[in-house]
């Protein structure tokens, strides 16, 4: 306990007199010991000292009322008046000033050195924070050992429950969902619904984050305030250490499967054989199946550092559906019977801690080997669609050429229409216009001029000048094709660099 004016009175050997009855509070506390002879000894005082003072320096009525006034203002514990040296007594107007102040007034002895009393008190305060420090030490081994052992979560928020002395404790997510909690009957004000704002309502407790890599991925927290903030403070801390150390497991788990499935994608392995190596990691992927991809930006590393799926790293479990991490990308495989939408929308959420503009794609069923294939690819070119979730679109081939494999498409489509896109802007002419409604009427000459309001001779003028700027023939059908994916890529990225002109 902390030492108290009443404890120090009780100690016979400081044979300390209480001068008023301010003395016998309890709540007076010492912090420590100040010795002083000074004309204002305030600037050095912060607060909750025990006072000792011999009044060597004279000082009048009014003086010692001020300095009296000023203590107890600030305040000090008590103070300690040494008699026998400097007065034989504690001047009146010193037990008069510190009555009606309200300060504790205790008297000294000459026999009894005020070095002996400051090693008292020093003694008591070191040995109070020394078993706060053992107590706070045990409590901490004890947090780490339920965490570590077969109580894991659960059991640290019992340990918690029972020390902080805060009611019911829980572990809630950023958007306010409530991932554990003791004891497991407790409500929280985020099992309500949000206000009008959106957000849910915070409890009035204390609060404590807990971080991964430097970002908040939780936080914890108490129904009401502790006594123990120390303890809070360190049970985050590991949490923070325990998430990080489950996460690197995972990862490995997810990009041992984003290997597998590379390999898969890109037929380095045969069919028979990815779906035996498939089913080791849970995939039968015999039965019907959706394919989720999700794209992130920035730096890919995040996506392996930070916990993005919190509850079953909490509870030491791996992923839900199989996942995978492929470079920038996340690859879950929905089974069926599973809603793959709302599979999609959750790793949505889970992945704005990475990437607020998440991209996510999602495909149709399908079954076997070549279905995770079309899967994969056809999710990627939904996700391209923007932020958020998308459903795909049937896949084409020439959207799976420019969406999805790592081919310079782009670069050539620029390539091959940089003449005409260079032509149109000299001359303000509409090249790329005409060619592009040209291939769309199935190279009608009549069609493409009705659609663009030309006369015939223009047109072909112009279609003649398409082939001699690009070098390609409209009458062949390989250059037609050519043509029409330059355009197909032209369009996919608009803002693509044309080629340098030779």
């Amino acid at each position: 306990m902390p030492v108290s004016v009443p404890d120090l009175l009780a100690e016979p050997a400081l044979r300390l007199r209480a001068l008023n009855s301010h003395c016998h509070d309890a709540d007076r506390r010492i912090a420590w010991v100040s010795t002083t002879e000074l004309p204002d000894p305030l600037p050095f005082l912060r607060g909750d000292e025990l006072v000792m003072t011999t009044g060597m320096l004279e000082r009048d009525e009014p003086q010692w009322a001020r300095l009296i006034e000023r203590l107890a203002e600030l305040p000090v514990a008590a103070l300690c008046f040494g008699t026998g040296l400097v007065h034989q007594e504690v001047p009146p107007v010193v037990v008069e000033a510190a009555d009606r102040a309200g300060l504790a007034l205790v008297g000294s002895p000459v026999e009894v050195p005020f070095a002996q009393i400051s090693r008292w008190v020093a003694d008591r305060i070191f040995a109070e924070r020394y078993d706060a420090v053992r107590s706070a030490a045990t409590l901490q081994d004890r947090l780490v050992r339920e965490l570590l052992s077969g109580g894991g979560l659960r059991g640290l928020l019992r340990q918690l429950h029972r020390q902080a002395g805060a009611g019911p404790v829980a572990v809630v997510e950023p958007g306010g969902r409530v991932l554990a909690r003791h004891p497991a009957s407790s409500t929280w004000p985020e099992d309500e619904a949000a206000g009008t704002d959106g957000r849910a309502p915070q409890a009035a407790g204390a609060s404590v984050p807990i971080t991964v890599d430097g970002v908040p991925v939780a936080e914890l927290r108490t129904q009401r305030p502790t006594r123990r903030p120390d303890i809070l403070s360190f049970a985050s801390s590991i949490l923070g250490l325990e998430v990080a150390r489950h996460q690197a497991v995972l990862t490995g788990r997810r990009e041992l499967l984003g290997q597998l499935l590379e390999d898969v994608l890109h037929r380095t392995v045969s069919d028979g054989d990815a779906r035996r190596r498939l089913v080791a990691y849970g995939l039968a992927v015999e039965g019907q199946h959706a394919v989720v991809v999700a794209r992130v930006g920035g730096d890919p590393a995040r996506l392996r550092s930070l916990p993005w799926t919190l509850q079953p790293l909490l509870e030491r479990a791996g992923d839900r559906l199989p996942t995978a991490l492929i470079e920038d990308t996340v690859m879950v495989v929905v089974p069926d019977g599973v809603d793959a939408e709302g599979a999609a929308r959750t790793v949505a959420d889970h992945l704005r801690v990475v990437d607020p503009q998440v991209r996510v794609g999602v495909a149709e069923p399908r079954r076997g080997v070549t279905g995770l294939r079309l899967g994969y690819f056809e999710a990627r070119q939904a996700a391209r669609t923007g932020p958020g979730v998308h459903r795909a679109a049937p896949l084409s081939i020439a959207g799976l050429l420019l969406g999805n494999l790592d081919l310079p498409l782009r670069e050539l489509g620029h390539s091959v229409l940089a003449p005409l896109l260079r032509h149109d802007e000299a001359h303000r002419a509409a090249l790329v216009p005409t060619l592009r409604a040209y291939l769309a009427h199935d190279c009608s000459p009549g069609a493409t001029a009705a659609e663009l309001t030309l006369h015939r001779n223009s047109l072909r003028y112009r279609l003649g000048l398409i082939e001699q700027l690009t070098g390609r023939d409209l009458d062949r059908l390989a250059d037609r094709m050519e043509l029409w994916l330059a355009l197909a890529a032209l369009e996919a990225d608009p803002d693509g660099a044309p080629a340098d002109p030779e």
